[in-house]
């Protein structure tokens, strides 16, 4: 029974809070993938040589790479504490049949 219940809220709560799918180098990598475009792109718009610098492009997407990591750190949390949620309303609710 209790796991059906569990079972229930986490449905329930994917609908507003789906658990992340990939693993957190996933995410660092697609962050610094689309950073990388975003300078390239910036850099071609406005005639500069973005790529002549590899060092610095390198040094600056390490904190782009922690912030795709944390964004997935987030949103596991917030998957998390949704699932307790859904958990403690059915427990508001009643049984289940």
């Amino acid at each position: 029974m209790e796991h059906r219940r569990r079972a229930q809220a986490t449905a329930a709560a994917n609908k507003y809070a789906p658990h992340p799918e990939g693993t957190a180098l996933t995410y660092g990598v697609v962050a610094v993938t689309l950073a990388f475009i975003g300078v390239v792109s910036f850099g071609m718009f406005y005639s500069l040589r973005v790529l002549a610098y590899p060092m610095v492009l390198g040094v600056a997407l390490v904190p782009v790479f922690a912030l795709g990591v944390l964004v997935r750190h987030r949103r596991r949390r917030q998957h998390i504490k949704a699932v307790d949620q859904e958990v403690a309303r059915q427990d508001d609710l009643g049984p289940v049949e």
